[in-house]
């Protein structure tokens, strides 16, 4: 323990309060670390799988760059609309939907194939965003699940042994202090009756 200890009841009071505390907290804490690490596991394949699309829809969509080239205002993000769940207590931001600026599309003049490569273009960006969100929430995860670990770590190895610890010491210290008080008691009665006798 780092901080100077004052050797009375009252630390010993305060320490079993905090130690109390850590060990009331210790198997929530575990119990958190232990989902959050099934999460992320379930979490992990499901994002692989997502790049793997993207990938494929990329590859498939390159052949027509030129075209996006020619039309670059023909696709505009209007909003992204996101919502937040709560995974064993940390905030996850999800992409819920995407919306599209109205486009003023006019079929006599445009192609023919132009709906079918909106639609293509909107799949790609949907997956992109998704993506996104999906690394994001894994990272997020991540994140927590390491505090988490570490919170543990500190509570199970440091903090807990470290309270018992200054208990026992605060304890032996008041018992000493007792012990030494009462054998200074009986010598001094013993030389007062010595006294008394001569």
């Amino acid at each position: 323990m780092n901080r100077a200890i004052s050797y009375n009841k009252s630390t010993i009071q305060e320490f079993r309060k905090q130690l109390q505390v850590r060990r009331k907290a210790l198997p929530v804490l575990m119990r958190k670390e232990t989902a959050l690490r099934q999460v992320i596991a379930d979490r992990k394949p499901v994002l692989k799988q997502l790049q793997k699309e993207y990938q494929a829809e990329w590859k498939r969509l390159q052949g027509y760059e030129n075209i996006w080239n020619d039309l670059p205002s023909v696709l505009r993000v209007k909003a992204i609309i996101t919502e937040t769940h709560n995974i064993a207590g940390t905030r996850i931001e999800r992409l819920k939907k995407v919306d599209y600026e109205a486009l003023q599309l006019n079929p006599l003049y445009e192609p023919a194939w132009m709906p079918a490569a909106l639609e293509a273009l909107q799949n790609l960006i949907e997956l992109k965003l998704q993506l996104q969100y999906r690394q994001k929430e894994l990272d997020t995860l991540e994140q927590a699940r390491k505090k988490t670990t570490q919170k543990v770590n500190l509570y199970e190895k440091v903090q807990i042994p470290e309270y018992e610890e200054g208990i026992r010491k605060v304890k032996r210290f008041l018992e000493d202090k007792e012990n030494i008080a009462t054998a200074a008691k009986k010598i001094a009665k013993n030389r007062k009756m010595s006294r008394d006798e001569s």
